[in-house]
């Protein structure tokens, strides 16, 4: 199970929205037969939203896969996208299809966002996690360092299959993951810094705001 939410509200949601366009069915389509874990289509959408929202110019991803949620933050948008992507083989068809739906926006480094992000220097207006669910206060960190006052730091899977809400949902296997997620999702709610909320869309939506110097 990848969506918390119920399946008549999924699909309500899908025949309201904007259908997804071409390349992201395509891109899509490549992450299932690679049995790579994606966002939901309105996951996509809030993200997309975000973006025109918040008048962004440069946006920052943690874990590309093989680029799905990059191209929805890349639709409509004329700034530049910097994505990190862990793995290589990922990363090789992440650039492949960007190249294919003719992004020259989007710039993907390879290797751990860990390791990466304290090289980055430049500021962001939003920063999308979806990399690693037990480095998310790691990446929080950094993240705060790189997004600009009034930005925005989005994090997907925050409910991580109900287990964050709930402890009937609760699986030993999961243990250390939802441990962390939990300490994510208090961190950002009752953070000095940031204003906060999490939006039930998918596996679970934490949308945070810098607050600007005091």
């Amino acid at each position: 199970m990848s969506n918390i939410v119920q399946d008549w509200i999924i699909d309500y949601l899908r025949e309201s929205q904007a259908e997804t366009n071409e390349e992201l069915q395509e891109v899509a389509q490549q992450s299932q037969q690679r049995n790579l874990p994606i966002i939901e289509p309105e996951v996509g959408n809030l993200l997309n939203l975000l973006v025109k929202i918040s008048g962004a110019d440069r946006i920052l991803e943690l874990g590309a896969a093989v680029g799905y949620s990059t191209l929805w933050l890349a639709q409509d948008f004329d700034g530049e996208i910097v994505t990190i992507e862990l793995k290589e083989k990922e990363a090789i068809a992440a650039r492949d299809n960007f190249a294919q739906f003719g992004y020259d926006n989007i710039e993907l480094k390879e290797g751990d966002a860990l390791e990466i992000m304290p090289e980055l220097e430049a500021e962001f207006d939003l920063i999308f996690i979806d990399a690693a669910k037990g480095q998310y206060l790691n990446y929080l960190d950094e993240s705060l360092r790189l997004v600009k006052d009034g930005g925005l730091i989005v994090a997907d899977d925050v409910l991580f299959k109900g287990m964050i809400a709930d402890d009937r949902f609760y699986h030993p296997r999961y243990s250390t993951l939802t441990k962390r997620l939990k300490e994510y999702v208090e961190r950002v709610m009752n953070s000095s810094r940031l204003d906060s909320t999490i939006i039930p869309l998918g596996d679970g939506v934490a949308i945070s705001r810098k607050k600007g110097e005091q």
